[in-house]
């Protein structure tokens, strides 16, 4: 009767070193398995928002104002963001139907449905749930504030960041989406294949932080005790930095995002996708094309920029969703932000 041999300390190390070798073979590859599949749920989302924004147009003849404005160019009053105007078209019309146009974004009832979560506004390669966090400002605001939910894309502004109730901004400079806007189809002039509808704004990630002004290098010092260094933006809030919440120096994003600060104008001031210290959103009152160039002068919006290594998912005005290099020459960036530039560009870009 011949004994059962065991394997040795030597012979149970080396299984163990190969198992190890083989689980780090096996893990990268996993890892890029599960990033392609984030990476499809993340252009599936924008073809939804797509379709919505399609419904919309033929069930009101236009596109959405990327941002809903008051009774004068104080964007602080009476105003939220463009997507709100999308949620009976992605299957939320009880959320409609409670929202209250007539009131502030932070006032009841809205101060509650701000805070709605919605599975499509969050690209799963950056996270799938979140809200911005606003109680650090409660002191300076002196009444509740809810945490609205945030959003991972954002409307495509164009290449100019004015900000005004009557957008005044040069025809090399604008959008599909702006302030109180109702664009159709027929007024994009550089064809629907060539213009940007909606991009990705990745939104409280370590990639991304705050700079306030365009020519700044450094992250921002001047943000309220308690508030987040990281960029983020709501889908549904209106502006964050008003004086009647005493919160002007409040860095935060909006549901609009540019390819530039100030197009139409030499120099552009280029925002680049995926830089990483990003721009707030803020209106300056000082003009409404921002053709000034001192801080203060302009008003800023952030860039396009999302966890994808080497650039952004957009959907266009036809309908498609395609991902567009982090490396285009800065003039096509701009020109594919903008409807009406006259600008030629090639398919290939």
């Amino acid at each position: 009767m011949s004994r059962r041999r065991g394997l040795t300390l030597i012979e149970l190390l080396v299984v163990l070193a190969i198992i190890g070798v083989l689980l780090g073979l096996l893990l990268p590859a996993v890892q890029k398995i599960r990033e392609t599949a984030f990476q499809a749920a993340c252009r599936n989302n924008l073809k939804q928002i797509g379709i919505a924004l399609f419904a919309y147009h033929d069930a009101r003849g236009s596109f959405p104002a990327g941002l809903i404005a008051g009774a004068d160019d104080n964007l602080e009053l009476g105003t939220y963001g463009g997507f709100v105007s999308l949620m009976p078209f992605l299957d939320e019309e009880s959320w409609s139907k409670s929202w209250d146009s007539r009131r502030l974004w932070y006032d009841p009832p809205n101060a509650e449905l701000v805070e709605a979560q919605v599975k499509v506004f969050f690209c799963p390669s950056n996270r799938s749930q979140g809200n911005i966090n606003l109680q650090f400002l409660v002191p300076y605001a002196g009444r509740p504030l809810p945490n609205p939910a945030a959003c991972d894309y954002l409307l495509c502004k164009g290449a100019n960041a004015a900000l005004c109730r009557v957008t005044q901004v040069p025809p090399a400079g604008r959008g599909v989406f702006d302030v109180n806007t109702r664009t159709k189809l027929t007024d994009i002039i550089d064809g629907t294949s060539h213009t940007f509808a909606v991009g990705e704004g990745a939104g409280n990630n370590p990639r991304f932080g705050i700079r306030h002004w365009w020519a700044d290098t450094t992250a921002a010092t001047d943000l309220f005790p308690g508030q987040s260094t990281l960029i983020d933006q709501s889908w549904s809030a209106g502006p964050m930095a008003t004086r009647q919440l005493g919160s002007l120096g409040l860095l935060g994003g909006s549901t609009m995002g540019v390819t530039a600060l100030r197009g139409g104008y030499d120099p552009p001031f280029d925002e680049p996708m995926n830089g990483p210290l990003a721009l707030p959103a803020l209106d300056c009152n000082h003009g409404c094309t921002n053709a000034g160039t001192a801080p203060g002068e302009y008003d800023t919006a952030t860039g396009f920029r999302s966890v994808h290594p080497g650039g952004c998912n957009f959907l266009f005005c036809d309908g498609s969703v395609q991902f567009v290099r982090q490396d285009l020459a800065p003039a096509t960036y701009r020109a594919l932000s903008t409807m009406a530039g006259r600008e030629v560009i090639r398919d290939d870009f």
